[in-house]
């Protein structure tokens, strides 16, 4: 096995899938607005746009990074809009191949004319992250890179926002790629002491090799820990307010919502089925959901609810159980009687309705001890007295779930936290046959497992499935 094999670049291999024709699409949302973008792509990007813009500078003869003023005409030469038109030339560009972004009228009709204009003069309209799928392939981004600008997109909080920005700029594919470098050179070295070894020499022992095995798994399995903090900062954190019948629960999600979105009344069994929704927190989105209250109940569509409401216990990042302050629920056994909450999940047990007994002020204290994952708090969803310190316990657990790594950067996506743990399944088999005595031709085997496992998260190990999986969740335009 030569060491070269692994530093070739298949990123280049699959570069013959992309299409050598020109693309077109609507990047701007569809509805009413004060402008559209159409973007084009390809190697006619510029003699196509041409054929439908009419301005004083013939297109085909203008510098890349300019803008011109100009009309959009159709096939049939009849003016469609007046706006703008600004030139990329390859390989100084988005895809980095010549490109233009075509600037006119927002609405319905007038960017579909123009669209229409541009594929009839020779585009095809894109595929969806055809435009970012290009900027991979031709070198302009990796696939990290790639991925964190529909993360970029979607992103609905401010945390969301930063991780997606700093994957955006590079940062999880320049220590993936030093990782990996640190897998190839130990892969190398391995394969040096069996060119040496028929001769009687070793170049490197056995407890190096195992200590650099150590060092790489250890880093490895850093970065994977941050996957759960980073999820939640993607995706939101999922939290469900639960608890017995006519205890306040859906009052507490009124007042965290800051409206009144959930009925209450004060009729054990109103809320039937669970409600949805969604606030951000100091940058943090969290996903809340109203639940019915848990009981005994021979109604059909309440026993319904009550089934989905454990559901969404068992779904959720942070379980908030709600009961009434001074009814005698005391000890950090309550969930057990009630609910059943993994060691995965946070539990905040939130004592309502302060305001009916004589005396209580909002206050919070570690359960049983345990401050990092269990608390109370007392609070009345009614008056508003104690909200805050809820709203604090909620941004602290998921804070403290961020700062439980060491590492500075944050992996948000499912398909890295997989090839972090596939490469780590192959960095351990190399272990233990190192340990069992193995000979170091199959532990390099399994090195070089670990190495190509880490390309594919960056793309310098690529496939056609593999980027059709990455590149159908991009909307189209981008």
């Amino acid at each position: 096995m030569e060491n070269g094999s692994l530093e070739s670049k298949p990123r280049d291999l699959v570069k013959n899938l992309a299409a050598n024709d020109t693309i077109a699409a609507i990047a701007t949302p569809p509805g009413e607005g004060a402008i559209a973008i159409i973007r084009v792509s390809g190697p006619d990007a510029i003699p196509v746009v041409a054929r439908t813009f009419r301005s004083r500078i013939p297109l085909n003869s203008v510098d890349g990074y300019t803008v011109h003023y100009g009309t959009f005409v159709d096939q049939a030469g009849s003016v469609v809009d007046d706006g703008l038109v600004t030139v990329f030339r390859a390989p100084h560009s988005y895809t980095g191949e010549d490109s233009v972004e075509l600037s006119c009228h927002g609405g319905v009709y007038v960017p579909n004319a123009v669209l229409t204009s541009v594929i009839s003069a020779g585009a095809r309209p894109a595929q969806p992250g055809e435009f970012t799928r290009r900027a991979f392939l031709n070198g302009k981004m990796d696939l990290t890179q790639a991925e964190a600008v529909a993360s970029l997109i979607a992103s609905t909080s401010a945390k969301g926002h930063r991780a997606s920005l700093e994957q955006l700029r590079g940062r999880l594919g320049w220590t993936i790629d030093d990782i990996r470098s640190q897998v190839v050179n130990l892969c190398a070295l391995l394969e040096l002491d069996l060119d040496f070894s028929q001769e009687g020499l070793t170049v490197v022992g056995t407890d190096a090799i195992e200590r650099k095995i150590n060092e790489i798994a250890g880093r490895i399995q850093s970065i994977a820990d941050t996957f759960k903090s980073g999820r939640v900062y993607r995706d939101g954190v999922s939290v469900a307010i639960v608890g017995r019948p006519n205890v306040g629960k859906s009052s507490l999600f009124n007042a965290l919502l800051h409206e009144s979105r959930a009925i209450v009344t004060p009729i054990a069994g109103t809320t039937r089925d669970y409600l949805e929704e969604s606030i951000t927190i100091d940058g943090i989105l969290f996903r809340l959901t109203d639940t019915a209250g848990l009981r005994e109940s021979g109604d059909a569509i309440e026993a319904e609810g009550i089934v989905r409401s454990r559901q969404s216990i068992e779904k959720a990042d942070i379980v908030v159980l709600v009961e009434v302050d001074g009814e005698g629920n005391e000890g950090h056994d309550v969930p057990s009687r009630l609910i059943t909450v993994s060691n995965e999940q946070a539990l905040v047990i939130v004592k309502n309705k302060i305001d009916l007994v004589e005396g209580r002020s909002p206050a919070r204290r570690a359960l049983a001890g345990d401050y990092l994952r269990r608390s109370e708090v007392w609070l009345s969803s009614k008056t508003g007295e104690g909200m805050k310190l809820l709203t604090d316990e909620l941004v602290r657990l998921v804070e403290m779930s961020a700062n439980s790594s060491n590492e500075s950067i944050q992996i948000t996506m499912q398909r890295h936290w997989e090839i972090l743990q596939e490469s780590l399944q192959f960095l351990n088999i190399a272990r233990e046959g190192l340990l069992k005595g193995v000979t170091n031709e199959f532990i390099a085997f399994d090195v070089r497992s670990a190495a190509l496992a880490l390309g594919e998260i960056t793309g310098e190990v690529t496939s056609e499935e593999i980027l059709n999986e990455v590149f159908a969740h991009f909307c189209i335009g981008k």
